[in-house]
């Protein structure tokens, strides 16, 4: 298994994998009237969704709290990330969280 990891042809299979994925959810997107916009997931976890500031470092896996150093801002480490690719994307994530939509039932009135 190690050795197949390390192949050329197995990397190239993994690149096919992700591009007919990507296609495959634009093509949904375009069916169903979705607003599909593709981020590059580079430096997510290390970029302030608040103030845009990067760390100097990166995070070890096992830290999972982001705290920025120039806006004081604490998150989890995955929320954070999730909202530096909405804002990427050009969706302003603020004030959606804790939040229900008009009209939405509770989890257990459902």
């Amino acid at each position: 298994m190690k050795f197949l990891a390390k192949t050329t042809m197995a990397r190239k299979a993994a690149d096919a994998a992700i591009g007919a994925t990507k296609k495959a959810l634009i093509e949904m997107g375009r069916k169903h009237g979705w607003n599909i916009a593709l981020v590059h997931p580079a430096h997510t976890t290390m970029d302030c969704a608040q103030c845009g500031a990067r760390t100097k470092h990166a995070l070890p896996l096992s830290e999972r709290t982001y705290a920025c150093s120039v806006c004081g801002a604490v998150s989890p480490r995955d929320k954070n990330s999730a909202r530096v690719m909405l804002v990427r994307a050009g969706w302003n994530p603020d004030g959606a969280e804790g939040t229900r939509p008009a009209g939405a039932l509770l989890p257990e009135a459902a």
